[in-house]
């Protein structure tokens, strides 16, 4: 607060009329409220959710593995905490159960970074740490944190590998823009869980390879970065078969080639010690040929079940679950903007004696099913 006060944001306000230490007290200043009202004419895509971030204090700290009550402790045996200190005064957001003020600032600068279905890219640990102000322990924490609460799904760590272009790869967070503290009236996105016979992460990846052992030397960090840029790029490609005429699908399946070319180094295919072996140049085409087949998959099925007949989405984006050993498959599609339906949620059972089940919203699901998906992640 102290610093905020230093460069101007805060106005820092001591009062001395009460026994004991004196009251430090911080007002905003006229630079941050002329900050603020610049935020409206921005082009960031969730600033309105980022000004409710710092300017609503009825946000709590509640997730799908809550227990109790807002304002309470009961999950974890404590009694709740009064909500005004001895003098009457109210007492600090944390004994009412808000969001922490930390917790806030670091969802607020991943939302600046997220796209309209709550991904977001590119945003390097360093970044972030500069943006909040936290270290990277507590950095760390924060993630967490908002992990064990569901306002990020799941995040894919940062990864240094030869097989991408670059130093390193920044991590990967999968937000819940339609979390109940975050929501609207009404839902952003839709939801489409897809849930299908194999095949497997890895047997997706190594389709084409010259040779699967080639991939596994890459790594499990490194393999689980690839698969989710796989995701990444088969959602481009889905949103537009599913909305697009014929010539802007060809538009879009040349710029995602060439964003994979981009990304996508060569793939070494020998011995580890690389005095045996060759670069395998074939990766980048191997690796769009993947993606345009799920994307083309996919959207085929979608169409043999009938969902939402008729919708156009702007943006899908793919969230691939965890590996799973039954040999199911499990795909979750979050799409922008949400169906004009009662029914912004299906589960699309795509075996033999599949089926379609409707939701309401996302929440109404099964909190197994949801973690099975990769929509959460329980600690």
């Amino acid at each position: 607060m102290q610093e905020l006060a230093d460069v101007g944001l805060l106005v820092s306000r001591r009062r001395a009329d009460k026994v004991g230490r004196p009251v430090q007290e911080y007002e905003s200043s006229q630079s941050l409220c002329d900050l603020v009202a610049l935020v409206g004419q921005g082009e960031a895509v969730h600033q309105d959710l980022i000004v409710r971030l710092f300017s609503e204090p009825e946000i709590y700290a509640l997730g799908p593995f809550s227990a109790g009550v807002v304002g309470t402790c009961e999950e974890k045996g404590k009694p709740a905490r009064k909500p005004t200190r001895k003098d009457g005064r109210p007492a600090a957001p944390g004994a009412k159960g808000r969001l922490a003020a930390s917790t806030r600032v670091l969802l607020a600068a991943l939302l600046s970074f997220a796209d309209q279905c709550g991904v977001a890219t590119g945003v390097s640990e360093t970044r972030l740490r500069a943006m909040t102000g936290l270290n990277a322990l507590s950095l760390k924490h924060q993630v967490k944190r908002l992990i064990s609460l569901g306002f990020i799904r799941t995040h894919v760590p940062g990864v240094s590998s030869g097989i991408f272009v670059g130093a390193k790869v920044p991590t990967i967070y999968y937000l819940n823009l339609d979390h109940p503290q975050l929501r609207t009236a009404r839902g952003e996105c839709g939801l489409v869980v897809h849930v299908a016979l194999g095949p497997e992460k890895f047997d997706r990846l190594a389709t084409g390879i010259p040779s699967a052992q080639t991939l596994k030397a890459l790594g499990p960090a490194a393999l689980e970065m690839l698969y989710h840029k796989l995701a990444g790029h088969t959602s481009r490609l889905l949103s537009a078969v599913w909305a697009e005429p014929d010539e802007i699908q060809r538009e879009v399946t040349a710029v995602v080639a060439a964003n994979i070319a981009n990304e996508l180094g060569d793939l070494w295919v020998g011995s580890p010690a690389k005095d045996k072996g060759y670069y395998w140049t074939g990766m980048q085409d191997n690796f769009h040929a993947a993606a345009c087949e799920w994307a083309d998959s996919l959207h085929k099925r979608l169409l043999r079940w009938n969902v939402w007949r008729g919708y156009r989405p702007q943006l899908v984006r793919l969230i691939p679950a965890p590996n799973r050993t039954d040999g199911l498959t499990i795909s979750s599609l979050v799409v922008y903007p949400a169906p004009q339906s009662a029914v912004t949620c299906l589960v699309v059972w795509d075996k033999y004696d599949g089926r379609v089940d409707h939701y309401g919203r996302e929440e109404e699901l099964d909190l197994a099913l949801r973690c099975d998906a990769g929509l959460l992640t329980k600690d």
